[in-house]
């Protein structure tokens, strides 16, 4: 049986400081212009899943400069970053069972960037993390996004981006 998969409803603000508790992992974001491809580091990828709901949450900080975007307001400091925000609901003991068979998982997830929320594909896949027993486990995560969806206008409307989590180490609530 598949998994079921509801969109998830964004963390309240007030949660959002709780981030600053958890280890963060590197991600990658890849841009895609026709045949070309920009790989850029980001620094921070907090992923955090919560047993009681069993929502996946991924936070991730993309520097304006990265995708050519500037903020309406027209300021823009070097320390600028947009909040990517995506939240997956998940089984989470569907994971627990399935992690170590190299099972891949493709779904939606609910996307807020740039204070505008839209689906978002997500493939994912669960690797192990220390003791079985206890649960743990890492993710690798590919997450694909239209720049456009949410108002990041750049120079060429056919720009794609993808982010690519490896290896990640899951923060459980």
């Amino acid at each position: 049986m598949g998994i079921v998969l509801i969109l998830g409803l964004i963390m309240g603000s007030g949660k959002a400081q709780g981030y600053n508790a958890y280890r963060s992992t590197d991600a990658v974001l890849l841009q895609l212009k026709g045949d070309s491809q920009t790989e850029s580091r980001l620094e921070e990828a907090f992923i955090r899943l919560s047993g009681s709901t069993n929502v996946l949450e991924v936070r991730v900080k993309i520097p304006y400069h990265m995708i050519n975007y500037t903020p309406a307001d027209g300021t823009l400091s070097s320390s600028s970053d947009l909040t990517f925000d995506l939240t997956i609901r998940v089984n989470s003991w569907q994971i627990q069972d399935d992690q170590g068979s190299g099972r891949t998982y493709f779904t939606h997830g609910l996307l807020k960037l740039n204070d505008i929320s839209k689906p978002a594909m997500v493939e994912y896949t669960t690797l192990p993390a220390g003791d079985d027993q206890a649960g743990s486990f890492n993710l690798s995560m590919i997450i694909k996004f239209n720049p456009h969806n949410f108002n990041l206008d750049g120079p060429n409307d056919k720009e794609r981006f993808i982010i690519r989590i490896n290896d990640a180490t899951v923060n459980r609530l």
